[in-house]
C-alpha cells in the first residue's frame, strides 16, 4: 500500500513517518498486491497544491493530511483530487475538533479525523482501517472484469447499487443498469460438437462497429452460446451487422440445425430475463428460413392465421398406408409440408398438426401389423413437439416413418431383381431425400461397396449414384410443380445441403434452373 504524507511541518511529517514505521511494515520497494503487508512511503508535501500534484503523480492508496495546509487547505485538496482518485483512502489531521470539518471530511469518505496531537494507538487504528478497505477493494479489482460481472448478472449474483455503479463506471465506463443487446445462437443436438467452430465465428464479432461485445459465454441448459453488447450507439446497425456478416459465416460453417437470436436488454443486470426470453423465441423460428437473426419485432411483425387441420391430406395419407404405398406416404408429408408453409401459424399449432397426422397413420398401420417399438414412436412424437426447426421435424417424421412396414417401398418390378438388390433398391426409394449413400447401403446389407455396386449396376442397369440422382431430380420436379416451397426448402427435402449445389445439379440434368422450369412448368 502507498502512502502519502502531506502535513505543513516537517518535523511533523518526520514523527509520522516514525510512527507508521512502528505500527506497520515499510518496505522500499513498491507492493501493491493486496495480498502483500508492506507499505511504502512514497513522499511527503508541506501545502495542498503540492499534495495535489504528488496525488495525481504518485497514486497513492492512503493520503495522510493536516486539515490546515498552505495555499490549498487540507479539506479543499480532497475536494480536487476526489475526482480523478475516489479510491484513495484518506486520514485527517487536524489542531482541534471542528463540527463542521467533521462533516465535510465524513462527506469526502475519510477513514480516520484525528486531532493533534496524534496518538500512534489512534494512527494504528486509522491506518488499519484504510488498509482493511484497500485489500477488499484490490480482491474485488482482481477479480472484476467485463465478464465476471456478466456471468455474476447471468447468476443472479449481482443487483445495481450506487458504490458497485461507481465502481465499474470508473474502471470500465458503464454500469449494469444500462442497456445493452443479446446475440445467440442454438446449436440443438450438435451444440457439443459444433461449439467451437461457432465460437470462432461468433468472436470476430469483437471489435465491430460502435460497440463492443463480450466474449462468448455457454447456456449448455439450453444449447446457446451468446455473447453481450454494450456501450452501442446504434442497436439496429449493430443487428445489421450480426444479420449481414456473423449468421450467413455460422450457417455456411455449422452443419444441422442452426437458430440465431437477438434480443434488447433494458438493463445489463437484466440478463436472467432476456435469456429466458430468448430461448421461447426460438420455438418462432418454424416460420423463418435458416440464416434468419430472429428478434421479437421480427416476430410481432408474423400475423399468422389460425391452422385449419387438412382433411384431404390425412386421408390420402391414410390410404397410403392402406394400400402400402410409400412413395404416395412421402407425397402426403410434402403436401403437408407445404400446406404448413403457405401461410405464418403458431409453432404449436403446426407441431400438434403433425403429431394428429402422424397418430391417424398410425392407427390405420397398427390395425394390419405391428409395430416393433411403442416407445420409439412415443420418442418420435416428443420429438416433433420440442423441435426448433423443418430440419429436426423431417429427422423425427423420418423416424416416425422407419416405425412402418419396410416393404412398404416395394415395387411390381423388384421381383426381377435378386434379394439383395431388390433390398437396396427399396432402401434408395426410402431414403434417397436423406442423403443416403452406397456406404450406408452396403453396411445395412453386410456386403462391400465394391460387390453391391458392382450387382447393382448389373441388375438395374444404372449405377448407383445414378440412381439417387434420378429419384431425387424426379422428387424435385414434382416439388417444383405441386406445390409453393421455396427453392431451399426443397433443396432440404431432397437431401442437399446446399440449395445452389441443388440448382447446379437440376441444370445438368434438365437443361434449365429450377426456378425456371416451375416457371415453364405454370
Amino acid at each position: 500500500m502507498k502512502i502519502l504524507v502531506v502535513v505543513r511541518e516537517k518535523a511533523e511529517a518526520g514523527e509520522i513517518k516514525k510512527m507508521l514505521q512502528r505500527i506497520v511494515p515499510i518496505s522500499e520497494m513498491e507492493q501493491n498486491d493486496c495480498d502483500g503487508c508492506c507499505c511504502k512511503i512514497v513522499g511527503t508535501a508541506g501545502d495542498g497544491q503540492t499534495g495535489c500534484e504528488m496525488v495525481r503523480r504518485e497514486c497513492p492508496d492512503l493520503l495522510i493530511a493536516d486539515v490546515e495546509l498552505p495555499v490549498v487547505d487540507g479539506l479543499e485538496m480532497l475536494e480536487k483530487i476526489r475526482g480523478d482518485h475516489r479510491d484513495v483512502k484518506v486520514v485527517l489531521l487536524a489542531e482541534r475538533e471542528n463540527f463542521s470539518q467533521v462533516k465535510r471530511a465524513i462527506n469526502l469518505g475519510v477513514e480516520g479525523y484525528l486531532v493533534k496531537p496524534v496518538r500512534e494507538d489512534e494512527l494504528q487504528q486509522a491506518v488499519a482501517r484504510a488498509e482493511e478497505k484497500w485489500k477488499k477493494e484490490c480482491m474485488t479489482e482482481a477479480v472484476l472484469s467485463i465478464e465476471n460481472i456478466f456471468m455474476a448478472c447471468l447468476n443472479g449474483q449481482l443487483s445495481p447499487n450506487p458504490q458497485f455503479n461507481m465502481m465499474t463506471r470508473q474502471r470500465f465506463g458503464l454500469t449494469i443498469e444500462e442497456p445493452g443487446a443479446v446475440f445467440a445462437v442454438w446449436l440443438g443436438d450438435g451444440f457439443e460438437e459444433q461449439k467451437g467452430r461457432a465460437r470462432s465465428v461468433i468472436g470476430q464479432a469483437k471489435g465491430f462497429g460502435a460497440g463492443r461485445a463480450s466474449r462468448v459465454f455457454e447456456a449448455r441448459v439450453w444449447k446457446i452460446l451468446f455473447v453481450v453488447l454494450y456501450q452501442m450507439e446504434n442497436e439496429n446497425q449493430e443487428y445489421t451487422y450480426f444479420q449481414k456478416e456473423i449468421v450467413p459465416k455460422l450457417c455456411r460453417q455449422l452443419s444441422g440445425t442452426v437458430v440465431c437470436i437477438w434480443a434488447k436488454a433494458k438493463r445489463i443486470a437484466d440478463l436472467p430475463d432476456v435469456l429466458k426470453h430468448m430461448n421461447l423465441m426460438k420455438d418462432w423460428n418454424l416460420l423463418f428460413d435458416r440464416g434468419e437473426l430472429i428478434r421479437q419485432e421480427v416476430i410481432d411483425s408474423q400475423r399468422t392465421v389460425p391452422l385449419k387441420y387438412p382433411v384431404e391430406i390425412e386421408n390420402q395419407a391414410r390410404q397410403a398406408v392402406t394400400v402400402k404405398d410409400g412413395e404416395e406416404i412421402k407425397r402426403a408429408y410434402y403436401r403437408l409440408y407445404d400446406y404448413l408453409r403457405r401461410e405464418p401459424h403458431s409453432p404449436g399449432e403446426m407441431k400438434e398438426c403433425l403429431i394428429r397426422i402422424n397418430m391417424a397413420l398410425l392407427n390405420v398401420y397398427k390395425a394390419q401389423w405391428e409395430i416393433e417399438s411403442e416407445v420409439e414412436i412415443q420418442r418420435c412424437m416428443q420429438a416433433i413437439s420440442t423441435a426448433m426447426s423443418w430440419r429436426e421435424i423431417r429427422a423425427a417424421m423420418e423416424s416416425f416413418l422407419t416405425m412402418l412396414n419396410f416393404d412398404a417401398f416395394e415395387e411390381k418390378e423388384d421381383s426381377r431383381l435378386s434379394p439383395l438388390v431388390r433390398k437396396a433398391v427399396q432402401i434408395v426409394r426410402k431414403y434417397f431425400d436423406q442423403g443416403i449413400t452406397l456406404e450406408e447401403v452396403a453396411g445395412r446389407l453386410f456386403v462391400s461397396e465394391e460387390y453391391l455396386s458392382s450387382q447393382f449396376k448389373k441388375e438395374t442397369g444404372a449405377g448407383f449414384t445414378e440412381t439417387i440422382r434420378k429419384y431425387r431430380i424426379d422428387r424435385i420436379k414434382e416439388l417444383l410443380i405441386g406445390t409453393k416451397l421455396k427453392i431451399n426448402q426443397i433443396a432440404e427435402l431432397t437431401g442437399y445441403a446446399d440449395s445452389k449445389y441443388m440448382s447446379r445439379v437440376f441444370k445438368e440434368e434438365t437443361g434449365m434452373l429450377p426456378t425456371e422450369f416451375r416457371k415453364a412448368a405454370h
